[in-house]
């Protein structure tokens, strides 16, 4: 059983995917999902205490008083810290210590956010994975210190390009994706029950969400029972059962494709953004499916080169 448990978490595969996860991951937290500083400094100008603080706020809280840290001031240099560790984890220079101040500076700001009555649950997973990275080489290769220590005379710790410490966070972020929609899932059968398969429910979410926020495909889909029941069902057989990807790793591309059209339908139908969820699973489909996908793949685009001109081959 160990020998087993070992080979799913440890098998022996490349550094490169790893670094190429952790320039993607960083980039689109610093570029696409940072947190603004003008919301948070509002909402500690607005606002004498929390209304629910969230684990880390109540950790630090315990630990120093709120005029050290919750203040403006603060704030805004732990925001210029937290986007500097992000700039040097980007480009992989003192890559560990740079990932861990980032994944840090991020799960406080999000903990911040969130301590104020109004909570999401599309951060979480991501903010994990940047932490999972921290502890892994994910700048043994494309990263500054590579360059440093082979300029320096220094021998790669992997001289292979391979690790069995270098596919572990992208497995976790699967497992724990997983949970994740495994838990909405029953959270809706359970708190509805059949209703929530009705069709008449999505219409309800539908219609309020696209109205309010201006997306006129949900305020289609609201006129259309059929097309909202339908939807209903594939909700719940996704959610339920992505865990399946899991335990039947061939269908893992499969999930991973449909799990991007499927954030890609809740935002075009209601402006759910879980754009975080989306990169996590562009990134398990490209360097998690099993070798079948990648052969699938290599084949395709062969068959494509030979389709084209001779001049354009070239």
């Amino acid at each position: 059983m160990i020998e087993r448990w070992e080979a799913y978490w440890f098998p022996t595969a490349p550094t490169r995917n790893l670094a190429i996860c952790r320039i993607v991951a960083v980039a689109a937290q610093l570029f696409l999902f940072y947190p603004s500083l003008e919301e948070h400094v509002n909402l500690l100008r607005k606002n004498s205490e929390f209304i629910e603080p969230q684990i880390m706020v109540r950790a630090i809280s315990a630990l120093l008083p709120r005029e050290v840290v919750f203040t403006p001031s603060a704030v805004t240099a732990l925001y210029w810290i937290t986007a500097i560790a992000g700039a040097a984890a980007l480009i992989g220079l003192f890559t560990r210590i740079s990932l861990l101040l980032f994944a840090l500076g991020t799960w406080f700001f999000v903990s911040h956010l969130f301590s104020y009555g109004d909570r999401h649950h599309t951060e979480a997973v991501f903010c994990i994975f940047l932490m999972l990275l921290a502890l892994s080489p994910s700048g043994e290769e494309l990263s500054v210190d590579a360059v440093l220590r082979r300029r320096r005379g220094k021998p790669a710790r992997y001289p292979s390009g391979n690790a069995d410490t270098a596919i572990w966070p992208l497995k976790l972020v699967h497992v724990l994706l997983a949970l994740t929609y495994f838990s909405a899932g029953m959270s809706k059968l359970i708190a509805s029950g059949p209703r929530w398969l009705n069709g008449y429910t999505l219409q309800n979410h539908a219609f309020q969400d696209a109205f309010n926020r201006g997306f006129p495909v949900g305020i289609w889909v609201a006129q259309h029972h059929g097309v909202a029941l339908f939807l209903s069902y594939v909700t719940i057989f996704y959610e339920v059962f992505f865990f399946l990807s899991l335990l039947f790793p061939r269908t893992a591309p499969l999930f991973f494709l449909g799990g991007i059209g499927f954030h890609i339908g809740l935002y075009l139908t209601g402006g759910y953004d879980f754009f975080q969820h989306m990169v996590l699973l562009a990134l398990l489909l490209v360097f998690l499916a099993p070798p079948w996908w990648r052969a699938w793949l290599n084949r395709s685009w062969a068959v494509f080169r030979s389709r084209e001109p001779a001049e354009v081959r070239s």
